[in-house]
């Protein structure tokens, strides 16, 4: 996007052909593209070099120019807009797994034992040492997640 400004910028000053100066009452300088009066238009004219492919460039080029430009303005654009949207996305899917990290933390602190269910559907009672284990791994998942 900024590529885009500065070279927006640039063709500006370069299509600017006449640059005038000139003194207020007050004795302040000031810079135009018109004179103020028409008695300083020869005195105080400032030769500005233009480009160029500027100066062969015709109306309808400038058209087509500025249009290809303000085009990849609003590609730029709607790219940012697509990435801020994957950020949003991703930054909630991290809090989703923070939160459900967080409360699987709790469960496993506040219960006594764990257990998986086998084929059948019952209970098997996994040590302490895979309880232990399983808060580790929530703690570490924590630091992943919740930053």
């Amino acid at each position: 996007m900024r590529k885009y400004l500065i070279l927006l910028f640039v063709i500006s000053f370069q299509l600017q052909a006449d640059v005038y100066k000139w003194l207020d009452e007050n004795g302040r300088v000031h810079y135009g593209d018109r004179p103020a009066s028409v008695k300083q238009a020869d005195d105080q004219r400032m030769d500005i070099k233009l480009d160029r492919q500027v100066v062969k460039s015709l109306p309808g080029d400038r058209r087509e120019k500025r249009k290809k430009l303000l085009d990849a303005i609003d590609e730029d654009r709607q790219l940012r807009k697509q990435q801020v949207e994957k950020e949003k996305k991703k930054r909630a899917e991290l809090a989703k797994q923070c939160h459900q990290a967080k409360d699987s933390l709790k469960s496993y602190q506040r219960s006594r034992s764990v257990y998986n269910l086998d084929k059948e559907g019952n209970r098997v009672t996994l040590p302490s040492s895979a309880r232990d284990k399983m808060i580790v791994d929530l703690k570490a998942k924590i630091d992943r997640h919740c930053k």
